[in-house]
C-alpha cells in the first residue's frame, strides 16, 4: 500500500513487489548472474543453503523488500521466484531455513563484485546516450550527483566513511554516510557510471573520467563553485554547466546576442584563470564552459538547468519500498554497504524509467532525526 500522504499513483502502487522481483528476474537472468559467478570464481564447489545465486537475487530484493528483515526477504525470494536453487545439490533440504547469521555469513561470501559486475553490463557505455534534445549539436547531456546514504553507525563504518555533517533539514547528531557520485541521464534517468568515494578525491573523477568523453555536457549538482574541480573536468575534455551565486565576481569581458556574456573565473585558489560564458537570472547565474552560443543558446542552458533541477536524485521510486522518505542502509561493514549500493543501482536501472517521479514526493526527513529507520544487518 502507498505510505502516508502517498498518492495512488506513485510507484508503490504502480508496482507492487512482486512485479518488481519479476523485473529484476527478467533485467537479471539467473544464466547472466550464473556467467558473472564463474567468472569470478565464486560458485559454489560443495552443497550450500545459501549459494551465491540466490544471494545475488537476496541482496537486490532487500531493495524491495526494505521494511522485511533478511529471514522474510529471503522467503520472499524463494517464494517469488520458485526454482532459483535448483543447481545440482543447492535445494534447501525440506524444513530447513536460514537464520539472519547464516545469511550475513552468505552476503560476506558472495562480496562486492558479483553486484558491481551486474551494474557496469547493464550501464553500459556513456556513448549510448542519445544526444539532448534541448542542445544542438549531438551534444550529450550528463549530470554529476552526489548521493549521501547514511550507514549503520558502527566502528568500522566510521573509520571507512567518517562522520559527516547533517544538513539542516535532517538534525542530529553526526552519523557515519557513503558518498556515492554518480553520471546520471538527465532524460532516462539511466545511472551511467558511479564511484564510491573513498575520501582521496571528492568527487572521485578518475574512476568516472572513462565516462566524462568529449561532446558531453555535464551538469554540475548544487555545490560549492571550486575552480580546481572546474579545471579538473576540463582537462577531461568534457564541457560543464554550473550554477554560482549570483554575487561571485564574473566582470564581463564581451557580450553576446543571446544575452549571455564571457568572463573569466576567479582562480582564488591559485588554478588558472579560464574563460568562461554566463547566463544570469536574477536569482543566480549559470556558467559554462561552451563558449560558443550558437552551440548552446542562453535558452537552452536554461532548460537544460531547469530540466536537472525539477528531475531530483532519481532514486525516489527505491525510497518508497523502504516505508520512508529517505534512503536507508542496512550493512554494519563497509564491503557489505558496497554491495547494497551495486544492489540499489541495479535495482534503479530496472524500475528507474518505469517511474513518473513527477508524481513521488521528495525525500523529507524520517522518524528519530533522521537516522536509518529500517532493518539493519545484526552482524
Amino acid at each position: 500500500m502507498p505510505r502516508a500522504g502517498q498518492t495512488a499513483t506513485a510507484l508503490g502502487a504502480r508496482l507492487p513487489q512482486r512485479v518488481v522481483l519479476g523485473l529484476l528476474i527478467r533485467s537479471f537472468p539467473p544464466t547472466h548472474v550464473d556467467r558473472i559467478l564463474d567468472t569470478l570464481g565464486r560458485r559454489e564447489q560443495r552443497q550450500r543453503l545459501l549459494p551465491a545465486r540466490l544471494m545475488v537475487y537476496f541482496t537486490l530484493g532487500m531493495w524491495i523488500f526494505g521494511s522485511h528483515s533478511y529471514e522474510e526477504v529471503l522467503a520472499e525470494i524463494l517464494r517469488g521466484v520458485p526454482g532459483l536453487t535448483t543447481h545440482p545439490a543447492t535445494h534447501p533440504p525440506d524444513g530447513v531455513t536460514a537464520t539472519a547469521a547464516a545469511i550475513g555469513r552468505a552476503r560476506r561470501r558472495l562480496g562486492v563484485d558479483p553486484l558491481r559486475l551486474l551494474f557496469e553490463d547493464v550501464a553500459g557505455p556513456a556513448e549510448q546516450v542519445a544526444p539532448d534534445p534541448l542542445l544542438p549539436g549531438c551534444r550529450r547531456t550528463l549530470r554529476l550527483s552526489v548521493v549521501a546514504v547514511d550507514v549503520p553507525d558502527t566502528n568500522a563504518n566510521r573509520i571507512e566513511f567518517g562522520d559527516r555533517p547533517r544538513e539542516a533539514a535532517f538534525p542530529g547528531p553526526a552519523f557515519p554516510q557513503a558518498q556515492l557520485s554518480l553520471l546520471i541521464d538527465d532524460r532516462t534517468h539511466r545511472v551511467v557510471a558511479a564511484a564510491l568515494d573513498d575520501g582521496s578525491e571528492r568527487p572521485p573523477l578518475r574512476a568516472l573520467a572513462g565516462s566524462m568523453t568529449p561532446g558531453t555536457l555535464l551538469v554540475m549538482d548544487e555545490r560549492p563553485f571550486s575552480a580546481a574541480l572546474w579545471s579538473a573536468v576540463a582537462d577531461l575534455g568534457c564541457d560543464q554547466l554550473w550554477t554560482v551565486p549570483d554575487g561571485l565576481d564574473l566582470p564581463v569581458h564581451m557580450r553576446l546576442p543571446d544575452g549571455s556574456r564571457l568572463s573569466r573565473l576567479p582562480g582564488t585558489d591559485g588554478s588558472a584563470r579560464r574563460t568562461v560564458r554566463v547566463v544570469a537570472r536574477p536569482s543566480f547565474c549559470l556558467v559554462t564552459s561552451v563558449l560558443d552560443y550558437r552551440a548552446a543558446p542562453a535558452e537552452r542552458l536554461l532548460a537544460v538547468y531547469d530540466r536537472y533541477r525539477a528531475s531530483g536524485h532519481g532514486f525516489e521510486g527505491i525510497s518508497v519500498y523502504q516505508g520512508g522518505d529517505r534512503l536507508v542502509l542496512r550493512s554494519k561493514s563497509p564491503d557489505l554497504v558496497r554491495q547494497e549500493l551495486y544492489a540499489m543501482l541495479c535495482v534503479h536501472h530496472t524500475i528507474g524509467e518505469l517511474v513518473d517521479y513527477t508524481l513521488l514526493d521528495k525525500f523529507a526527513p524520517s522518524a528519530e532525526n533522521g537516522r536509518p529507520s529500517g532493518p539493519v544487518d545484526t552482524l
